[in-house]
């Protein structure tokens, strides 16, 4: 029996890890990974394998920002309706119901800035349910999806 909890622990880690690899680490066979991998997926609980990319390192001109939403839920449905209208923007790659002044935290990718006022102006303001927003344009990465973003340049202290 794979350990289910510590197979999706390590595919999170790197989803390009082998079958053959998975299996020695979780004490299996490979086949009874594969079949862990597919149980889970048709349950859900794995809902794809992605690479963190720095695209700034690709072509520099990537713009990504959070913007909070303030929204009034609606009736019957709540956030939901709101949710699954905002999330269908190719532009959004996370949308999260929070707590606090904000319901809403999505965060937007793009190809430049203008495009992310773009997104706010054309597609959030509208939108009769929103009652307000905040936008944060991200100035530098140093950490997502678990990859690290920045090494630091440590200088050495002169030797006196």
């Amino acid at each position: 029996m794979v350990d289910e909890t510590r197979l999706l622990e390590l595919l999170e880690g790197d989803a390009r890890t082998s079958l053959a690899d998975l299996a020695t680490m979780l004490g299996s066979s490979k086949d009874e990974v594969e079949k862990a991998i597919e149980r889970l997926r048709k349950k859900g609980v794995i809902k794809g394998s992605r690479t963190v990319v720095d695209w700034r390192k690709v072509d520099g001109k990537k713009a990504v920002a959070v913007i909070q939403v303030q929204v009034v839920p609606q009736q019957k449905y709540g956030f939901d309706r709101v949710c699954e209208d905002i999330a269908k923007d190719k532009r959004v790659s996370d949308l999260f119901i929070t707590s606090g002044k904000y319901d809403l935290m999505v965060t937007v990718r793009a190809d430049d800035i203008d495009e992310i006022s773009e997104f706010v102006t054309d597609k959030l303001a509208p939108m009769k349910e929103v009652t307000g927003t905040f936008t944060h344009v991200i100035l530098k990465e140093f950490k997502r999806d678990g990859a690290l973003f920045h090494e630091a340049k440590r200088k050495r202290l002169p030797v006196s």
